[in-house]
């Protein structure tokens, strides 16, 4: 998924918790310094807005790190000869692969465990099954088309949402547009509302420094849990 799509798909889902009714085919995404989308909204006409995820950078890259698992399993796929490609597909068509791996093995390292798991499944018995080594457990199932899919969970402590870049945004940064503007600010993994003061200093922030600024609005979700949880003005 590309930058852009990424933010629509953020976008479309904020607006939805929001209770924006979006015009179907009003969507523009255009370069700074626009804000990332403008559209028309039925019964309000013309919002631009600009996407601020909250998520902490340990949290983010630590998500990061996990999602690359599938991308690293292809990856290593790649480098084999085509003959050997063919054994590994049709090995792996009905396979699960539960791995744990360190929450900071970045791409290159997930690149070479697949290529080792890739390996080792080569070497075993077909239809293999069980522990293929410390921290991979290599799984079967009948309802398993084009596998292998992959399970690399991940877990790490709640961090504040970034309260700063709700500032950086209300004060330093320019953007033109003619449509009013708001700033949806959201959460992925790291709950805004986790902390009995979250909330209320991000209200404290935004009271502060949306006079002034570009913004017309502040609007804080939890997207994991599609809702929305701050408003100001409401």
């Amino acid at each position: 998924m590309t930058k852009a799509q990424d933010e629509r798909r953020i976008f479309e889902l904020l607006a939805s918790c929001a209770g924006l009714a979006v015009v179907p085919n009003s969507i523009q995404q255009n370069n700074p310094p626009a804000p990332d989308i403008e559209c028309r909204i039925q019964g309000f006409g013309s919002l631009a807005i600009e996407l601020l995820a909250l998520d902490a950078p340990d949290t983010r890259k630590r998500l990061k790190n996990m999602n690359a698992s599938s991308d690293a399993w292809k990856q290593a796929y790649e480098t084999w000869p085509t003959t050997v490609q063919e054994k590994i597909r049709a090995e792996c068509n009905d396979v699960f692969i539960v791995l744990s791996i360190s929450n900071d093995a970045g791409a290159r390292d997930r690149k070479e465990l697949m290529t080792s798991i890739q390996d080792q499944l080569l070497k075993k018995p077909t239809g293999f099954t069980g522990n293929l080594c410390q921290g991979v457990i290599v799984n079967r199932g009948n309802d398993i088309t084009n596998g292998p899919r992959i399970n690399a969970p991940s877990s790490g402590s709640w961090h504040m949402p970034q309260i700063s870049k709700i500032e950086e945004k209300l004060t330093s940064k320019i953007y033109c547009t003619s449509a009013p503007l708001e700033l949806f600010a959201y959460s992925t993994h790291d709950e805004v509302d986790a902390h009995i003061d979250s909330l209320s200093m991000i209200d404290e922030c935004v009271r502060k420094h949306l006079h002034g600024s570009k913004f017309q609005r502040v609007r804080v979700f939890d997207a994991m849990f599609r809702q929305m949880k701050y408003s100001y003005p409401l």
